[in-house]
């Protein structure tokens, strides 16, 4: 009796511990949800962001007339708009604390100098040390007050400047209006294309449908992976595409389609991995065979007819 006694009451004390920690925790996200934003700023509002970091390349990016993110330092790409959109969020964080120490040594929490500087417009945000309490937050400070906030941004913003290339190879919402790969050209005349191959057309299908298809898989591309430009990689060939509004096409050097398929431009000093799977949907057109088999039927088995006359067996 007794011993059962002292386990309901361990239970009664268990409940209760949590029940104050779940008040604790609820009291303490309603009040930084009634903090005011870190920063004031909106992200729709910023126009120019930079990057320093202490042992890295400076990187700069600029929101251009239609409202994209391009990267102008140290590569003059498209920006990858996942990271930029991680980035901004910054700036109306809500869960943070202010330190109020007025004995704070800064150069003890990295901040003096910091391991890496925000500017956003004018506003710049020094990014220090981790908490000693490793609570998954960071020192911060803006103007000249030391935050502690959740530590999301940090090693996205220590990685390699390539990472901060776009993934799409032509931009965002790109219309190609020629398109020249190795075995064929296309170009648009009064809204349809005109295709020239150095390949039999009495093989190729080189209908409508198949053209805007092949187009229409070069405007959605995305790549998984953007590395920097190897030196040392052999073209295959070349590729060139003219956008609409722009005079000069971009050029990209066909590196390899196996194992991997790897497409580079090295004026810009990248190169960027697709999956194999867009290999033949990014440079072949259908062969009027392949198009004839897919739309052929299956061939179905011929049973004998039940009004038939059976055969007699020889006797």
């Amino acid at each position: 009796m007794q011993q059962r006694w002292l386990i309901n009451l361990i239970l009664v004390v268990i409940i209760f511990v949590l029940g104050a920690v779940t008040l604790y925790t609820l009291e303490q996200e309603k009040k930084r949800a009634q903090l005011p934003e870190l920063t004031g700023l909106t992200a729709e509002r910023i126009q120019t962001i930079t990057i320093d970091r202490s042992d890295k390349e400076f990187i700069k990016l600029v929101k251009d007339d239609k409202g994209h993110w391009q990267l102008t330092k140290p590569f003059t790409l498209p920006a990858n708009y996942f990271r930029v959109e991680k980035l901004l969020k910054i700036l109306s964080e809500h869960h943070y604390n202010l330190v109020e120490d007025q004995q704070l040594n800064l150069a003890d929490l990295k901040l003096d100098p910091p391991l890496a500087t925000l500017t956003f417009d004018q506003l710049k945000i020094a990014l220090g040390d981790k908490s000693p309490l490793d609570d998954g937050q960071r020192y911060i400070q803006i103007n000249p007050k030391v935050y502690l906030i959740t530590d999301t941004l940090f090693y996205s913003v220590n990685d390699d400047a390539v990472e901060w290339v776009g993934l799409s190879l032509i931009g965002e919402q790109p219309k190609i209006t020629e398109l020249k790969l190795p075995n064929y050209h296309l170009i648009q005349k009064e809204q349809r294309w005109v295709v020239d191959t150095t390949l039999p057309t009495e093989e190729i299908d080189t209908g409508q449908d198949a053209l805007n298809t092949l187009i229409g898989n070069w405007q959605d591309l995305q790549a998984f992976n953007v590395e920097r430009y190897q030196s040392n990689s052999v073209a295959q060939g070349a590729i060139e595409i003219t956008l609409a509004g722009e005079t000069q096409p971009l050029h990209f050097d066909l590196i390899s389609t196996a194992p991997h398929f790897v497409m580079a431009r090295p004026d810009k000093g990248v190169q960027y991995q697709l999956p194999k799977t867009q290999v033949d949907r990014l440079l072949q057109l259908p062969t009027k065979n392949q198009e004839v088999t897919a739309a052929k039927p299956p061939a179905k088995t011929e049973k004998a007819s039940s009004d038939s006359p059976s055969k007699t067996p020889t006797e």
